[in-house]
């Protein structure tokens, strides 16, 4: 099968998952293209990852213009993971919390799915 990895970055840990999860894939024997965004999409797929970091509860700009500009025929029905970092903070107490999660995985998985593709599993998560 061969698989789009579309990301989008701020600070650079949307390219070491990305990365990872390509090399992981490749190791499992799949072609995958990696593709940071803003970018446009060249080929046909079988599947597709979209990662972008949290910002306000919500995916970034270029992450969420992306799964927008996909076309419907293109892509319907074709398997899906939605990606999102976040950051672990500290309380005051010294514990850890889920201040900032990672909700934008949330958030794109709501949009992968309205644009008719089907999710392989539920949002993944990372905190950086």
């Amino acid at each position: 099968m061969r698989g789009l990895i579309a990301y989008y970055t701020k600070f650079g840990d949307g390219t070491r998952i990305a990365e990872a999860l390509a090399r992981g894939l490749e190791q499992s024997g799949q072609d995958v293209k990696v593709l940071r965004l803003p970018g446009e999409v060249e080929g046909d797929f079988d599947f597709l990852v979209v990662g972008s970091p949290t910002r306000m509860g919500r995916a970034m700009g270029p992450a969420k213009r992306f799964v927008s500009k996909l076309k419907k025929g293109d892509w319907a029905g074709k398997p899906f993971v939605a990606v999102g970092t976040g950051v672990h903070g500290e309380e005051p107490t010294g514990k850890r919390s889920d201040a900032w999660p990672a909700s934008s995985a949330d958030k794109l998985y709501q949009r992968l799915e309205k644009a008719g593709l089907k999710p392989i599993m539920g949002p993944q998560k990372f905190w950086v």
